[in-house]
């Protein structure tokens, strides 16, 4: 019982932080919404078998069977997150292609990555893929977050 409080907590602190910063650019109904997927039996349950406080419990996921079926199901809901616009190609063989990311969700991430232990470094390399003007809102939301939640570059 103790972990399944600890991952509760731990999501929700996540998501009321991310709702804050969703909150402050005017993206009420994403902030709210923001990763409700993390109480669904798929992505709670892996949360709490590999609960261990100090760093995801995808990862040790990903070391005990060799994928993460939590982060899969998450990635493949979750709209804030770049991976969900990645598609196969037409024009590259065997490969991946980005597909425009629209700014509410660009925003969304953003105002996630301090909780994530992001690096503004990340954010731009993240971001190249994209439009050169989704760079420049990027840019313009990284002044929304706090210095002291970043990891220097």
């Amino acid at each position: 019982m103790n972990k399944v409080w600890k991952h509760l907590k731990t999501i929700t602190y996540h998501k009321i932080l991310v709702a804050r910063g969703c909150f402050k650019v005017g993206l009420y109904r994403q902030g709210i919404m923001h990763d409700l997927s993390k109480y669904s039996p798929t992505e709670f349950g892996v949360g709490i078998r590999y609960f261990q406080g100090t760093r995801s419990p995808n990862n040790a996921e990903r070391e005990d069977i060799g994928y993460s079926s939590a982060w899969l199901h998450h990635k493949g809901r979750n709209k804030h997150h770049y991976e969900y616009w990645v598609d196969y190609s037409m024009h590259i063989p065997g490969g991946m292609s980005p597909v425009a990311m629209p700014d509410k969700y660009v925003a969304e991430m953003v105002t996630g990555l301090p909780q994530a232990r992001c690096t503004r470094a990340r954010i731009i390399r993240i971001a190249v893929p994209w439009n050169i003007w989704k760079v420049a809102l990027m840019a313009r939301l990284c002044t929304l977050i706090p210095r002291k939640n970043c990891i220097s570059s």
